[in-house]
């Protein structure tokens, strides 16, 4: 199974904990690609049969979160129909309501979102294992 992790980051954290899940879910035994959302190519996204998604979280603490510039290069994905997606943001406060928005701008692209999982600055891998688990269980449950 190809998995194909796409990321958004300004400092680094999120391709940081990018290259983490790809290196889990190949150590699950999946085929892994990370690619910079700047660099992916409608053919990385067709040939993969999961995504993750992730993006770091801008604005302040309690107003104006969201996920960094998502609508600028979320509008330039090819359609994501039929691709289980996992999303991921990374923060450094509160992601507060980042990743529901990523979720819903992905949805309209025809994603499937099937786990989320926001990481602190400080922590940037912990969770990682389950979060990659959570989503190839999830996808396994919708290709029955």
């Amino acid at each position: 199974m190809k998995c194909l992790v796409l990321y958004h980051s300004r400092g680094g954290n999120t391709r940081t904990t990018a290259e983490a899940i790809a290196q889990a879910a190949r150590d699950q035994g999946y085929e892994a690609t990370v690619k910079s959302i700047i660099e992916v190519q409608a053919a990385d996204i067709n040939t993969a049969d999961v995504l993750f998604i992730g993006t770091w979280v801008q604005g302040f603490i309690l107003f104006g979160v969201k996920p960094a510039d998502a609508q600028l290069w979320v509008k330039s994905l090819p359609s994501l129909a039929n691709k289980p997606t996992g999303i991921f943001c990374t923060y450094a406060f509160n992601p507060r309501s980042a990743l529901k928005k990523l979720a819903s701008m992905l949805k309209e692209k025809g994603a499937t979102i099937v786990a989320q999982q926001a990481f602190n600055r400080n922590h940037l891998t912990t969770g990682v294992d389950g979060f990659v688990q959570r989503v190839m269980d999830s996808r396994q449950r919708i290709a029955v």
